[in-house]
């Protein structure tokens, strides 16, 4: 395998384990009040252009915190929430867009550019690397043109 390969391969294992890491949840188990200002990260304001539920100071967007935090004590799963606000608001609700059809490419696309702009660097670094800039020929064209300017400048 040359190091050119290597290196795609080395860049295409380190996007695909960057995906992994961000695709899942750390595990550990949070309070209510943690969980429900989660919740609240997740979803928009329908009368705020681009802001939170949690960020908003809209009366629907704390009407939409009490529903979650009242959910959520009922043992509500963060699915349950989401299914009820959709049916609620729309997909509107949604701050960050769902990962399938169309909208996966904004999800997919940036990991996309990133990795092979990386790779493109790789290649680059490593090309340059390999080739010389001069070749013999280059070398005695310039001692032989230094030799001639030193005897006409005597």
């Amino acid at each position: 395998m040359t190091r050119r390969s290597m290196a795609w391969v080395i860049i295409v294992l380190l996007a695909i384990a960057s995906l992994g890491v961000a695709a899942f949840d750390d595990g550990v188990p949070r309070t209510e009040a943690e969980r429900t200002q989660a919740l609240a990260q997740r979803f928009a304001c329908p009368e705020c252009d681009g802001q939170s539920v949690a960020d908003s100071n809209a009366s629907v967007a704390a009407n939409i915190r009490e529903l979650i935090r009242s959910e959520v004590a009922a043992g509500a799963t963060d699915d349950e929430i989401r299914d009820r606000l959709l049916r609620a608001y729309g997909t509107d609700v949604l701050l960050n867009p769902p990962a399938t059809g169309v909208s996966l490419l904004i999800w997919v696309l940036p990991a996309v550019v990133v990795v092979g702009a990386v790779g493109a660097l790789v290649s680059i670094a490593l090309r340059r690397r390999t080739h010389t800039l001069s070749t013999d020929d280059d070398r005695r064209l310039v001692d032989a043109a230094l030799r001639t300017r030193e005897w006409t400048e005597r």
